[in-house]
């Protein structure tokens, strides 16, 4: 059942040295990825749709918007010619499994092979695989909604984000050829983000998860984390994780959301096959190179995660159309908490992302706390700039 390691999936041992080349990010936002390439002294070119402040700081960038196979592809070839020792996958790959294949012709995929994004990603595999593996999950059908579905959500495999989750209840006939239906669970939304080497994983850290954006209830918005878990979850968790990482094949950071239901018991929902949102929550593990260790498939995963802080991110989502002029950005920008600020003066839509904030507290409560002041803040300074507006 364990599928064998690719070429593509991984880069010798002596690539990624002192003295490796450059790395390619590649994904709809790579800031991530960019910060803990510079922190951790790995030179990277980032390709993604934003180009935000922090991004530029970071890394070298060039646009790259819609998932354009022939932009990507030329970009890893002049990369391997370059002598690059490979790529890593952001998100929004899941809607282009094609591609990812493609582009792991044209330079090493460091993390999990296209074959095992696919178990992972497509319902109709990932699904049946855990109950192979005896693992817990919410009912799910893809083939049509319940005659009552007002318990229900719909979602969509290629998807990613929570954007493309939905209340069942009218949707009808499967919206497109990944969606499948889940009923809804009780609980509390998490997630556990993992380094994995092909055989084994090593559990970094759980993590709360937190959702909603205007208009999209499932969107989500932030995590807290690493939290401190009772000994009998996180053993669950982890022998979750050690019969998933061989069966899918996974290599490299990536996540497992859950819910926590009431009780304790839990109900897997999708393994992120990349690094994933809360990588910035793990930059005290040095996650870039643990994730290469990762790659490399060697059995060179630490016995366990370095001690750190708590640490939370929350997306601030736009209450109403705004205008972010220069003063505005950096007004935002004199914050070293904030994260993802476009570069120059630009118009976000009602419910569209505006930036990121961070935060970091010796315990949940306080980060919880601190993210919520920082958002009134954020909120505040931006009420005050569409009151300047209409003055």
């Amino acid at each position: 059942m364990t599928p064998s390691a690719s070429p593509a999936s991984c880069v010798p041992a002596e690539a990624v040295g002192a003295a490796a080349p450059a790395l390619v990010l590649a994904g709809q936002s790579v800031r991530q990825l960019a910060q803990a390439a510079a922190a951790e002294g790995i030179p990277a070119l980032a390709l993604d749709a934003f180009g935000d402040r922090d991004t530029r700081a970071a890394a070298r960038w060039q646009a790259w918007r819609g998932f354009d196979a022939g932009n990507l592809l030329d970009a890893l070839h002049e990369a391997a010619r370059a002598g690059a020792a490979g790529w890593i996958a952001g998100s929004g790959f899941e809607a282009h499994p094609g591609l990812l294949a493609a582009a792991a012709e044209r330079l090493p995929l460091l993390g999990t092979a296209p074959d095992g994004w696919r178990r992972v990603r497509d319902p109709r595999r990932f699904f049946p695989l855990l109950d192979d593996l005896g693992l817990p999950h919410p009912d799910t059908r893809w083939d049509g909604p319940p005659a009552d579905s007002s318990d229900w959500l719909v979602k969509d495999g290629a998807g990613c984000g929570g954007v493309h989750v939905r209340p069942a209840a009218g949707v009808g006939a499967a919206p497109g050829p990944t969606a499948f239906w889940q009923r809804r669970v009780a609980g509390t939304p998490m997630s556990v983000a993992f380094v994995a080497d092909g055989r084994r994983a090593l559990l970094l850290g759980v993590n709360e998860q937190l959702a909603g954006a205007p208009h999209a209830p499932f969107a989500w918005a932030g995590a807290v984390g690493p939290l401190p878990v009772a000994g009998a979850l996180h053993e669950r968790l982890d022998a979750a994780l050690q019969r998933l990482v061989p069966a899918c094949g996974l290599r490299g950071l990536a996540s497992l959301d859950f819910m926590l239901r009431p009780g304790g018991g839990v109900a897997l929902l999708e393994v992120n096959p990349r690094p994933g949102g809360t990588l910035q929550l793990y930059a005290p593990q040095s996650p870039l190179a643990l994730h290469l260790r990762g790659c490399r498939g060697e059995g060179g995963l630490p016995a366990r995660p370095r001690p750190q802080p708590v640490m939370g991110l929350r997306v601030l989502y736009a209450p109403r159309a705004l205008h972010l002029s220069a003063d505005t950005l950096r007004r935002l920008a004199r914050r070293a908490w904030v994260h993802d600020l476009p570069l120059t003066p630009t118009g976000i839509g009602a419910g569209e992302p505006v930036c990121s904030l961070g935060a970091t507290a010796p315990r949940a409560d306080a980060v919880h706390a601190l993210l919520r002041r920082r958002h009134a803040e954020l909120i505040e300074l931006l009420e005050d700039t569409v009151d300047e507006l209409a003055c």
